[in-house]
């Protein structure tokens, strides 16, 4: 049986590692479509399901099934679940705001990502197969960038789930003045896992060898480049964030300068991230930027009704025939009465626009309707993009109370950590709180614990550092 059990233990081991490559790497093609929405079944789902199979085993065999039961953190979790689906029943029965076959994936897939926390947490044994689940991550986030890169310069091929059409698994290109989104299928989703390994990087940066640091400052600065070709803003003041926060925490006050300056280069260096940031401040703060207003009789007629007066200009089309993401001309094609001419001021306006006047409201609204139970998974639609909001539409204060529990337990065990004797594990530990500030900020504008990349390797990634528990 102990035989058994080790080869258990080492055949998990390494299908845990082949999560953390295949995960980031592979591109979302879809393996089944559900019907009534485009997100579909990927060949990923099945390699987590093959990972919890062999893990209940494990359990099972291994007799720590009641250990897990007795776990505060594992407790809140099941909570947490069990709130989701106390709230499913009521949306489907009572309020009856949702479809129940659609709110029940939605619901699996939240228990798909998040017990990987768990998983993970039980399987790593030794500092060894943390330093390979780690080495493994940071390689991974290496091709990650060259195929970004790629995709810039050299026509590599793109995958999209931005829509229902590129959902399918079309395959595409960039044109000129698009955002890369390696294979994540979107720029948010990159930049997303970029920051998370932006924040790791300049944790355990001190606590590694002359060789590793040159390996880490290679990787670090090659995500940075990549993070500011997504233009993604809010990712970028995450992962700024997250570096100050592990600076402070490891009192590495000397390198708060060098952080202030590079981003002060960002802010001066031309770029898409460096005019959204301040078309940020001045179109959306400041309403600032010329407007526009129809110049004929019938755009005038037109305006009075809202209506946008010019011809929609075409995003994307297949690698064929055409391109992917707008480009970077300097007027607006498709545009209504009052809204910004320059198209990089357009884009800003509009994506704050959407969420202040439409998500969020109706995440608002969902809440005001059973402010206990929320409205049910999948009553929002695909996206909030405000992680928090949407979780007290949707499950409202009990599920939401819930799922901040899990955070606090997490939170309670790495800082219990973080005052190891061990340098590595001390740092890796700050790094871990710091990754989960720059994660919890990017929730407040995107819907990160719901995308399937991104929170899988988060949980992950967290279950690492508190598989620290299980060294000798």
């Amino acid at each position: 049986m102990k035989k058994l059990l080790l080869l258990m233990e080492k055949g998990l081991f390494w299908w845990v590692v082949f999560l953390f490559v295949f995960i980031p790497l592979y591109p979302k093609f879809p393996l089944l479509n559900v019907a009534g929405t485009f997100v579909a079944v990927r060949l990923e789902d099945l390699f987590i399901a093959l990972a919890y199979i062999m893990w209940a085993f494990y359990m099972v065999f291994s007799k720590k099934v009641i250990d897990f039961f007795k776990d505060k953190l594992n407790l809140a979790i099941l909570l947490f679940f069990f709130v989701g689906l106390v709230s499913l029943f009521s949306a489907n029965f009572l309020t009856h705001t949702t479809l129940p076959a659609l709110s029940f994936l939605h619901w699996t897939r939240r228990v798909e990502f998040m017990m990987l926390l768990p998983l993970v947490a039980t399987v790593i044994k030794t500092k060894k197969q943390l330093v390979i689940s780690l080495l493994t991550l940071f390689v991974v986030a290496f091709l990650v960038n060259i195929y970004a890169l790629g995709q810039q310069y050299l026509n590599w091929p793109v995958i999209s789930t931005t829509n229902s059409e590129f959902s399918k698994g079309l395959i595409l290109s960039l044109s000129p003045g698009a955002r890369v989104n390696s294979t994540f299928a979107g720029h948010y989703d990159l930049a997303v896992f970029l920051a998370m390994v932006l924040v790791l990087i300049s944790s355990l940066f001190f606590a590694l060898n002359r060789k590793f640091k040159i390996f880490s400052l290679g990787l670090g600065l090659l995500s940075f480049w990549v993070l500011i070709m997504t233009a993604a803003r809010l990712s970028f003041v995450a992962s700024l964030a997250g570096i100050l926060a592990s600076l402070v925490l490891l009192k590495k006050f000397k390198f708060i300068l060098l952080l202030v300056m590079i981003m002060l280069g960002v802010l001066i260096y031309p770029s898409q991230l460096r005019d959204r940031l301040i078309s940020t401040i001045t179109v959306n703060i400041f309403g600032q930027g010329e407007r526009f207003k129809g110049q004929t009789e019938d755009q005038r007629i037109r305006s009075k009704l809202n209506i946008p007066t010019l011809a929609i200009k075409t995003s994307s089309e297949s690698a064929e025939t055409s391109t992917f993401a707008t480009g970077s001309a300097e007027i607006a094609s498709d545009i209504a009465p009052g809204e910004p001419i320059d198209t990089t001021q357009l884009g800003v306006y509009r994506s704050f626009s959407i969420r202040l006047n439409l998500e969020w409201p109706a995440a608002v609204r969902a809440f005001l309707k059973n402010p206990l139970l929320g409205t049910g998974y999948s009553s929002l639609g695909i996206a909030t993009d405000n992680d928090f909001l949407r979780s007290l539409g949707e499950v409202g204060i009990l599920g939401t109370t819930a799922f901040v529990l899990i955070f606090i337990e997490i939170i309670k065990r790495i800082v219990k950590l973080f005052k190891e004797s061990d340098k590595f594990i001390k740092y890796f530990s700050v790094g871990i709180l710091s990754l989960i500030l720059a994660f919890v900020i990017n929730g407040l504008f995107i819907d990160v614990f719901e995308s399937s990349k991104v929170a899988s390797i988060f949980w992950m990634t967290v279950g690492l550092n508190l598989a620290v528990r299980n060294f000798k």
